[in-house]
């Protein structure tokens, strides 16, 4: 499944939550996708970090109709971890496995500047010792508008059921990002990862 089908499988799922029963003829798609879901698409997102505000916002323009609105205002550069955003992953992962992070997100301006944010971490880690990195990237938010993100990989460790999760980090510029749902799949040992790219 290339980048091009899943983004189309979540669009579709968005759709599927937005649209009338009479008129749902994408959701099969979204369906098939979602089996390889690994989490609860949620927009509960758990943010936190000194130098950040945030709140919830209702928004029809995105799937499930909300997010959470970050605002760093004290960034920290060098340790842009710790103003950050998570969610728990329920699914386990085996070494090996693909994994794609996909997430809608978009930038408001910040004193005048363009529409941008720069996630300088976007990955799924343990949450327990050794707190090991599974898959992980850098995303920059580039609209104002609402797209959808993804980070891919080859997961480079196991994590039992409920043992991980995703972590955004925030806190590498002066900078306000919305973040909507967030859904990571596992395709399997036999997913070439550059299909998902």
């Amino acid at each position: 499944m290339t980048k091009i089908a899943i983004l189309a499988a979540v669009a579709a799922l968005s759709l599927s939550a937005t649209v009338p029963v009479t008129a749902r003829a994408a959701e099969p798609a979204a369906q098939g996708i979602m089996k390889y879901a690994i989490n609860k698409p949620s927009t509960a997102w758990n943010v936190y970090g000194p130098g950040q505000t945030n709140a919830p916002v209702k928004d029809k323009a995105v799937m499930g109709g909300a997010g959470v609105r970050i605002q760093v205002t004290a960034p920290s550069p060098d340790r842009p971890w710790e103003n950050s955003a998570g969610q728990g992953v329920d699914g386990k992962i085996t070494k090996g496995d693909v994994i794609t992070i996909a997430f809608w997100a978009k930038a408001e301006p910040v004193d005048g500047g363009p529409a941008t944010a720069n996630l300088s971490s976007v990955g799924v880690q343990q949450t327990a010792a050794p707190w090991g990195g599974i898959v992980g990237g850098s995303v920059a938010v580039t609209s104002g508008e609402w797209k959808l993100y993804t980070v891919s990989g080859r997961a480079s460790m196991d994590a039992e059921k409920g043992a991980a999760g995703v972590g955004v980090h925030l806190g590498s510029a002066k900078q306000t990002v919305v973040l909507g749902p967030l859904f990571v799949l596992d395709f399997g040992p036999n997913y070439d990862p550059s299909m998902a790219k």
